[in-house]
This record gives structure tokens, sequence and C-alpha cells, in this order.
């Protein structure tokens, strides 16, 4: 079982949303059995009326002989809408409306640490095949030379 440390800051702790992290975390853990703690923030980092509250999903994944995998979501950091007669519309407050429900934060959050790991193993069997086919090139050669050698 993975130890996993749900930390809420500036929110109110939710039991649906940590059984959900939890849940997530186990499925990593499952995929990838070389992570050893899984460390998950979640937060409201600035709560500004015009904005609402906009959740920030941090995780940390440690893993086993490798550097901690960091994977963070949230909302792009915009300050708030000028008060003008008409709202301004950017593209980033579109965007950023997503991070309004904490469901969909942590989602995506662990859907970026999924993909960040399969890119690790990925690289992983890639260097190990590079040095299978090397280590194979490298014992023909020489089982040729010992051949040559012998005539």
């Amino acid at each position: 079982m993975l130890p996993v440390d749900v930390v809420f800051l500036h929110v109110r702790r939710s039991a649906a949303a940590e059984t959900n992290i939890r849940a997530r975390a186990e499925e990593l853990a499952a995929l990838f059995p070389s992570i050893t703690r899984c460390r998950v923030l979640v937060e409201v980092p600035a709560r500004h009326h015009s904005t609402g509250k906009r959740f920030r999903v941090r995780i940390e994944l440690a893993m086993l002989r490798r550097e901690d995998i960091v994977v963070e979501r949230g909302p792009a950091g915009r300050g708030p809408v000028p008060d003008d007669d008409k709202p301004a519309r950017h593209k980033a407050d579109e965007v950023d409306g997503a991070f309004t429900d904490i469901g969909v934060v942590v989602h995506g959050a662990f859907d970026a640490a999924r993909k960040r790991l399969q890119t690790i193993e990925q690289r992983r069997r890639a260097t190990a095949r590079a040095r299978a086919i090397k280590a194979k090139a490298k014992t023909e050669r020489s089982v040729r030379a010992r051949r040559g050698a012998d005539d």
C-alpha cells in the first residue's frame, strides 16, 4: 500500500476529494511499482471575488533510484479582471474556468503525472534496449575475432 499524504490549504477538507485522490494514487502505484511515496497538495491560491474559487493541485511522487516527480495543475495565475463597464474576455479566463471543480483539477493532475511516468518508463526501456543491442554487437565481434584467430 502506497503512503499517500493529502494536504488541503486554504480550503475545507473534503472526504470525497480525499477518497478520489487516494484511489488515483493507488492506480498510479499499481501501474508504476517504483513509486514509494505520494504527496498531494490541494489549495486555493488566491481568493478574488471576481474569479471565484479556483483549485490548484500539486502532486509529488518519490521513486526508487530516481528524482522526485512534481506535477502541478491549476489556474494560470492571472490577477483579478479590472472593473470596467464591460467585462474583459480573455482566453485564459475561459480555460481557468475548468479549475473551479476540484474533481476536474485532480483528474488533470493525475493524468499529467501518469503521462510523465510513462515517458520516463519509455526512456528507461529505450536505454535498456540500446545497451542490450550494443552488448550483443560487442559479443558478436569478439566471437568473429576468435573464429578468425582460430583459422
